[in-house]
């Protein structure tokens, strides 16, 4: 392996990093071959205690483990690196007959799993590819959302400053007064067209969010199919050597077509999942960035953003409740109730609930005198008086230095106020939840 010590800080800055982690020695020094082969840095350990204490302290941007080994099974660095080092990609190494393993290392948030030993290397080259693909795009959108903080503080300082000339200089000389004035124009026109243009932004991210959250939420199905198809692969290959060997028994045939049916039956049932997800998603995602009206069921469609919105939440729990003798089809703008339930959701998750912690959203949809009320509410920390009162300002936010940029509740109160013709009221207290009541008229 290569002495990073001899890198230049260009190079240590640009060159990616694997950490591998394998009780085999064979196996663990043939991944290091074949991903230094690659132009890879790695490292390697022997147990998943020492690769958590290599992870802690390199910080690599993917991790390779084992699922058994001793001191540390790969399960447990898995569960450690997801909360630990919940940016880093992980992908576990599984033997012949592991495959409850894998499957519970998918459901735990692996991001893919590499059988060993590896027979094709471009199998394991690709898998890694894809995983520094996301680990490149999850840092380009935090060096997007640092950017957007800064343009956000900008301009807001700038505004600031303008205004503090402003009251300074309030009675001096009536020429004086105008120039300023004028000034105050520009500045303000120009904040407007960055206010535009962060809003617009904005969009573009619940969409991103979208993307993620169906990502992740397809990676699970898919995976648990693909594992159960090599497992049948498998069991196909050891059938075949016996019927052509003449070794093949009557219980061997009726083993092999009872593995087929559950199999069928398991990828059948994921591969349905999957597409639903992608039907909603599609849905969705054309509403985002169409303007257009048309008519459609509104508890259908929350269902759909919020069935695309799962990957977001982690094990947060969501409710929908709703009068089923009412009917709920509306002529409206899809696209900005998309907007609303998810700046809605993404507030919560922000600000609601406190890192790594599940908690509950409730949406109620009531139709009563020929208005429609959307009651959204979760049951996180709550806010203050003050931070109630300001919920709907633009740029204002608890989170600056965390991702918030302070439009999300003030697009949502535009779309409601604005597009709707409807009100939108905040009712929290600290560590009673809060609770979004909206409402507007059904004719648009």
């Amino acid at each position: 392996m290569n002495n990073i010590g001899d890198l230049t800080l260009s190079e240590k800055q640009t060159i990616q990093t694997i950490l591998i982690v394998d009780d085999e020695d064979i196996v663990r020094q043939s991944f290091c071959d074949q991903l230094e082969d690659l132009g890879y840095q790695v490292y390697a350990a022997n147990n998943g205690k020492a690769g958590l204490s290599l992870a802690l302290e390199k910080m690599p941007d993917i991790i390779l483990t084992d699922l058994r080994m001793p001191l540390m099974s790969g399960i447990e660095l898995l569960e450690q690196c997801v909360q630990l080092l919940a940016d880093t990609p992980v992908i576990v190494i599984s033997g012949a007959g592991l495959i409850e393993d894998v499957v519970q290392a998918l459901h735990l948030g692996a991001f893919d799993y590499i059988s060993k030993p590896v027979r094709d290397p471009n199998l394991l080259k690709a898998t890694v590819s894809r995983a520094m693909q996301q680990v490149s795009l999850h840092r380009q959108n935090k060096n997007y959302q640092l950017h957007l903080e800064q343009m956000v503080e900008q301009r807001t300082t700038q505004l600031r400053e303008t205004n503090s000339q402003l009251e300074l200089h309030k009675h001096s000389l009536e020429k004086l007064v105008d120039e300023r004035t004028k000034e105050l124009v520009l500045v303000i026109d120009n904040l407007n067209q960055t206010q535009q243009q962060l809003i617009d932004a904005e969009k573009m991210a619940s969409l991103g969010r979208l993307v993620a959250g169906i990502s992740h939420e397809l990676n699970t199905p898919l995976g648990i199919c693909l594992t159960f198809i090599s497992s049948l692969e498998e069991k196909l290959t050891s059938f075949q050597r016996a019927f052509y060997s003449g070794e093949l028994r009557r219980e061997d045939f009726a083993s092999f077509l009872q593995s087929a049916r559950e199999t069928s039956s398991i990828v059948t049932s994921h591969l349905t999942q999957a597409s639903e997800l992608v039907q909603d998603f599609k849905m969705v995602s054309v509403d985002v960035s169409s303007e257009k009206k048309r008519e459609f069921d509104l508890v259908e469609y929350v269902k759909n953003v919020l069935n695309s919105l799962k990957g977001e939440m982690l094990e947060t729990k969501i409710s929908i409740e709703y009068d089923r003798e009412n009917d709920f089809g509306i002529e409206s703008y899809p696209g900005l109730f998309t907007q609303i339930i998810t700046n809605l959701v993404m507030n919560s998750l922000t600000h609601a609930f406190a890192s790594g912690v599940a908690g509950a959203i409730k949406v109620e949809l009531k139709i009563a005198q020929k208005m429609m009320t959307i009651i959204y509410q979760d049951d996180g920390r709550g806010m203050t008086a003050d931070t109630r009162m300001q919920v709907f300002e633009p740029f204002f936010t608890t989170t600056r230095g965390n991702g918030g940029s302070g439009l999300g509740m003030n697009i949502l109160y535009n779309l409601v106020v604005n597009n709707l013709s409807g009100t939108v009221e905040c009712h929290s207290e600290i560590n009673l939840g809060t609770k979004f009541v909206i409402q507007f008229p059904l004719s648009q």
